[in-house]
């Protein structure tokens, strides 16, 4: 599932980090030998009972094991497609009345202040406009102070999101009591100017919840604009206009603005030498086919050689009531052919995931979101040596999701100097649960001489000692600072913890499509793990001009650090650093172009790549909208 509302990746590039990038691990490869494996080699040697089957059943070679999540679901943790801004209420139309006081014939009088009422507040009983006033009562003031006061009760409705003009109404001023009029802007109605297409009914759902509150009120308005620009395909502007005649009373006009498919191709070299390191995807977004706010994506991501690994995925989001409730599920099937160094037959691995999970948004605004999903997956891999199955496993997982995310609110005006595409400071953080079920057939491990696993002709878990009942933990975020403009600092941290000896799939990794740029795809992976990606950005990527061109050098530091429970890894933790730089690139809106050079600065087992600096290409084309 793509990320909802934590920070999302501001470029097209297939690989640039999201927030639900961060969370599940991948590799292609598995660099070292468990415990489990070891001890299970042991066995079938000094039995003599499997021969040469079950020395691979026990240690598949290097580049031979099963793929883990991210490396199959790229089309998932990559997707840029479906990008939105900011939103706004426009009451540039919405009248307010002058202040006759202000007059220069008026200057002269003089007035002690001993009261001041509202009137026209009665569906705001609680509001407090004192403050507007408390500092003049019983002194003697001009009479032109009752338009400071008119002006400071406006704007402490305004701070509070109320539409409102406050006026002095014709009066005569006794013993210093004022009196003055606030006239609460009320949404009657909702029309829609533009196409929003089979999306209409689901778009009303949410802004005509505005017109059931007495008072209009903007930060109430922004969570369902939100909502409903979160509607795949749709942009709207929510603007208010009087309705002559009917003072207080306002229409809303929504424009809309529809793009009922995304489409884009992507080309990237981020791949292990046995499984092609470069790679293709294509990935197309069909929006509003159901009416229910949906958004149905279509993606193929393929290694240039056809036989090496391929991923077909299918995907479906939509939203149900009006206050956000969204479903998603997805299927992804996974075939992989590694290129395996003295391999006599063909290892092959197929991997088969579906997940289905509900989401809510607790909290929708520009300046903070916080939301809740709850969700289950099964996740089936096969590894196999020509016809002779080699491993299998079995996952049935349920989680828990908390998404959160924050922006700058200065920045959101600009009154900071800075844009909410490139705010002075942001943040999101993603923190999943996920427990494994002992049910619908799920793989079960075990160690000692005894493990059932372990009878001659039986096909073992890609990890022998592995479950797929573990317990796992895992938390990611993307933090940015801001000091001037044209200076970005970013950090990636992502963490996962597990009690427990976890199954390939549920395995954290570093490499390259995580934390570890310059490094395979699992270069180290483990139970459990840390690392972070570090960034120093120059300039920005958003061009000066809409269609025209920017470019963004950057720098960066990785790190990441993987602990296991197995006997057999004396070098636990294992780690991985990795430093570089690089160019990105936007141009026309339509390409996205991310090129560097990466160094990895320690070696990890089994490989040769310390010093040694690796070309970083990744490319992305929008086909549709067409915008060249």
């Amino acid at each position: 599932m793509a990320d909802r509302y934590a920070a999302r990746p501001r470029s097209g590039v297939i690989s640039e980090v999201s927030i639900r990038g961060l969370l599940g691990p991948e590799r292609v490869r598995r660099p070292k030998l468990r415990g489990g494996r070891v001890a299970a080699l042991a066995l079938a040697t000094s039995a003599c009972l499997w021969g040469n089957l079950a020395f691979a059943q026990a240690t598949p070679p290097v580049g031979a094991q099963p793929p883990t999540r991210e490396s199959v679901e790229r089309g998932v943790a990559e997707g840029t497609l479906s990008r939105s801004g900011p939103v706004s209420v426009d009451t540039s139309e919405v009248e307010r009345a002058p202040c006759p006081l202000a007059s220069p014939d008026f200057a002269g009088i003089r007035l002690k202040l001993t009261s001041v009422s509202f009137g026209g507040m009665s569906d705001l009983p609680g509001f407090d406009l004192s403050g507007s006033y408390a500092e003049y009562i019983g002194t003697e003031q001009p009479v032109s102070v009752i338009c400071e006061i008119r002006d400071r009760a406006a704007t402490a409705l305004r701070q509070a999101g109320y539409l409102a003009a406050v006026q002095v109404p014709p009066q005569k001023i006794e013993s210093g009591a004022v009196k003055l009029d606030v006239l609460l802007a009320h949404l009657a109605r909702v029309q829609i100017k533009g196409d929003p297409g089979a999306s209409e009914g689901i778009l009303l759902r949410y802004l005509n919840k505005l017109t059931q509150d007495p008072v209009f009120n903007t930060h109430t308005a922004e969570r369902y604009l939100l909502l409903a620009k979160d509607v795949p395909g749709l942009d709207v502007r929510l603007a208010l206009r009087p309705i002559e005649g009917s003072p207080g009373e306002v229409v809303g006009e929504v424009s809309v603005r529809r793009v009922p498919v995304y489409a884009e191709l992507g080309l990237q070299n981020y791949g292990s030498r046995s499984v092609g390191r470069y790679n293709l995807l294509a990935r197309a977004q069909l929006n509003g086919l159901t009416g229910l706010g949906d958004a149905t994506t279509l993606s193929f991501f393929t290694t240039t050689d056809l036989d090496e690994q391929k991923v077909l995925q299918i995907g479906h989001d939509m939203r149900l009531g009006g206050e956000g409730l969204m479903l998603h599920g997805d299927f992804t099937y996974g075939w992989t052919n590694p290129a395996v160094t003295g391999a006599a037959s063909d290892f092959h691995s197929r991997t088969l995931s579906a997940s289905l999970e509900g989401a809510y948004p607790v909290v929708r605004s520009q300046s903070y979101n916080l939301s809740i999903a709850l969700g289950g997956q099964i996740a089936n891999q096969d590894l196999d040596f020509g016809n002779i199955p080699l491993t299998r496993d079995r996952l049935r997982v349920l989680y828990g999701r908390v998404e959160t995310s924050g922006v700058s609110k200065a920045s959101l005006t600009g009154r900071d100097g800075f844009t909410p595409f490139e705010p002075h400071w942001s943040w999101g953080m993603v923190t999943e649960v996920r427990q494994g079920l002992n049910i619908w057939d799920a793989t079960n491990g075990c160690s000692g001489a005894g493990c059932p696993v372990l009878v001659p002709g039986r096909v073992t878990p890609s990890r022998v000692e592995g479950t797929a009942k573990g317990f796992v933990v895992r938390a990611s975020g993307v933090f940015d600072y801001r000091p001037v403009r044209a200076l970005t600092l970013s950090l990636q941290p992502r963490a996962q913890y597990s009690p427990d000896r976890l199954l390939s799939y549920e395995e954290f990794s570093g490499g390259n499509y995580t934390i570890g740029r310059g490094y395979d795809p699992g270069a180290i992976i483990g139970d459990s793990g840390v690392g972070v990606r570090g960034e120093v950005r120059i300039g920005s990527l958003i061009p000066r001009v809409a269609g025209g061109n920017a470019l963004q050098p950057y720098g960066f530091v990785d790190a990441a650090w993987v602990w296991n429970h197995d006997s057999g890894t004396p070098n636990d933790p294992d780690k991985i650093v990795s430093v570089g730089g690089g160019l990105r690139a936007a141009i026309h809106d339509a390409i996205r172009l991310d090129v560097g050079v990466a160094v990895p600065l320690r070696e990890t087992l089994g490989t040769n790549v310390k010093g040694k600096a690796r070309f970083m290409l990744n490319l992305s084309f929008q086909l549709l909208p067409w915008r060249l």
